[in-house]
């Protein structure tokens, strides 16, 4: 296997490991931004969710985008030519701003746990719509990495099928 055919493995790996934390491990979970749905759980439940959102569901969620990136990074070098460098370019900026987006997301976190701490339930349904909106831009944004990997194989970068 070539270099590049190498890198390609390790985006698409990258890619497909996200895409599984995503769909496996925290959209099980993105339930709850509904404040009908975190009504329906008690006191500990609540306060367990949002805990496991903060310190594990999240930042699980960021490593993975960010390997994503340091994949792309190390397969920039195999680009054949500026156009599709700056394809692979415009997609770790786009990772960068999902990553900017769920750190945004695991602030909100923190201050709905502190207010939900200190003055209960009723005070944290504006954290419930942000994160919503927050995980419907953030999903908005994966999606266009469609846009990106239709654009190298425009330029004739076909993506090898996964080993496995």
């Amino acid at each position: 296997m070539s270099e590049a055919e190498e890198g390609w493995q390790r985006v698409l790996k990258a890619f497909d490991d996200w895409i599984y934390y995503e769909s496996s491990e925290f959209g099980p979970y993105t339930g709850y931004f509904s404040l009908e749905s975190f009504r329906d759980l008690i006191h500990g439940e609540r306060v367990g969710w949002m805990r496991s959102m903060y310190e594990e569901l999240i930042p699980g969620r960021v490593e993975r985008c960010r390997n994503a990136v340091v994949a792309f990074e190390d397969f920039m070098p195999f680009m054949p030519d500026t156009d599709a460098r700056d394809v692979v370019q415009s997609m770790i900026d786009l990772a960068q701003v999902i990553v900017d987006s769920m750190l945004g997301m695991s602030d909100t976190f923190h201050a709905m746990m502190e207010e939900h701490e200190s003055s209960g339930f009723d005070e944290i349904a504006p954290y419930l719509s942000d994160l919503a909106e927050t995980e419907e831009n953030i999903r908005h944004h994966m999606s266009l990495f469609s846009e990106g990997f239709t654009k190298l194989r425009g330029l004739g970068l076909e993506m090898p099928d996964m080993e496995s």
